[in-house]
């Protein structure tokens, strides 16, 4: 049986790592299914608000990353008509779409597909764009252009890739006759079998992974942060692309009314292949992200053996009856402060025995098999 070709547009592909979520989920879809299917992506030369091109990589020419084909796009050649001809050149089966908001690599092909420039099947994942959390920044411009686009009918063929039943309810809120098929998120990282970190009572060395950005929330944990007792000793390093520096700004400046006892450090950006060797020197991530429709620093995390308190605004919520961190409601700041000093608080016992139910909890809820199935059946015709 000949296998499909499928397109992936994604605006940041590696070796870039600043978009984060988006190009692990894609990275690590690719690497699980590139054996079924003629996978061929293309993307811009560049990593997200940077304005170098990568190094060693060839634009505007298809070239092999990691055994994947991958055209990279030059800023001066990306247009509308070029970005169609360099996708109609594979002889496509379907295009994957990774964004609700993107020009070239989301508008730009969905008008090719309503017009007929583009007769393949279009499958399109929101990536987490269409919750409430992601949909409170910038509110009035977004909805204003959701109405827009339901106006002008430009979804009406589309498959929506859902990554949860969640996103799907997201999703159909917008679009009622969408038809939407449901395939977990994937990430590749190892499950640690454990870790050499020891736990002393008052002491705690927490991490945020993100991107420095509004809907990740950082700042309501410095806020939790400038609440702690003087007689404890908490680090707190910040690993992240820039993406928002006015955001950064006002952290900053709640950063300089911490006490004394609370050390705070951005530390800069992550390669993918550096992210699990640096959480292994951490007690636990402190993320209260607005929304996120995986999150993949959550899920490597306990990938790691590390757990995390996060909102309840993830799909990770089951965590908390797992007893391998907390998911909490941001509602009650109270509630998030009382859990952050029990993490201060907590003994060597009881830390190890949440690394361990992280563990399990992880390979309770890692089937790559059964995601196999589940993206078979986005793909399939």
């Amino acid at each position: 049986m000949k296998k499909k070709n499928i397109v992936v547009l994604i605006d940041w592909f590696l070796p870039g790592n600043k978009a984060g979520g988006p190009v692990k989920s894609v990275y690590s879809m690719l690497s699980l299914l590139k054996e079924e299917y003629n996978f061929f992506v293309i993307t811009t030369n560049r990593d997200l608000g940077s304005t170098q091109p990568y190094p060693n990589i060839i634009s505007d020419a298809w070239q092999n990353y990691d055994q994947i084909p991958v055209y990279y796009f030059s800023e001066e050649n990306l247009k509308s008509k070029k970005l169609i001809e360099v996708i109609k050149s594979v002889s496509p089966d379907i295009v994957y779409l990774n964004s609700f908001w993107s020009y070239y690599f989301s508008l730009v092909p969905l008008r090719a597909e309503k017009s007929g420039k583009l007769t393949c099947e279009v499958v399109l994942a929101p990536r987490g764009m269409l919750g409430k959390g992601a949909l409170s920044i910038k509110p009035i411009k977004k909805k204003l252009f959701l109405s827009l686009l339901k106006f002008v009918n430009l979804h009406s063929k589309v498959v929506f890739h859902a990554t949860t039943s969640e996103e799907e309810k997201e999703i159909k809120g917008f679009f009622k006759k969408a038809n939407t098929r449901i395939a977990a998120n994937i990430n590749s990282t190892p499950i640690l079998k454990g870790r050499n970190i020891t736990k002393q009572k008052g002491t705690v060395k927490f991490f945020y992974l993100s991107r420095i950005a509004k809907v990740k929330n950082l700042h309501y944990a410095l806020e939790t942060l400038k609440e702690m007792p003087p007689q404890i000793n908490v680090i707190y390093d910040i690993y992240g692309s820039m993406e928002d520096k006015a955001y950064w700004h006002e952290c900053e400046k709640l950063i300089k009314q911490l006490p004394a006892s609370v050390k705070v450090n951005y530390k800069g950006e992550l390669g993918f292949e550096a992210v699990q060797p640096i959480i292994s020197q951490y007690h636990f991530l402190l993320m209260p992200t607005l929304n996120e429709n995986f999150g993949h620093s959550i899920a490597e995390t306990l990938r790691s053996a590390c757990p995390v308190i996060i909102s309840d605004h993830t799909p990770w919520n089951g965590i908390n009856k797992a007893h391998c961190g907390y998911a909490l409601d941001l509602k009650s700041k109270s509630k998030f402060k009382e859990v952050v000093l029990k993490a201060v608080n907590m003994d060597e016992d009881e830390y190890a025995s949440m690394s361990q139910n992280c563990i399990k909890f992880m390979q309770q809820h890692t089937d790559f098999e059964k995601d196999k199935k589940a993206y078979k059946k986005l793909f399939s015709s």
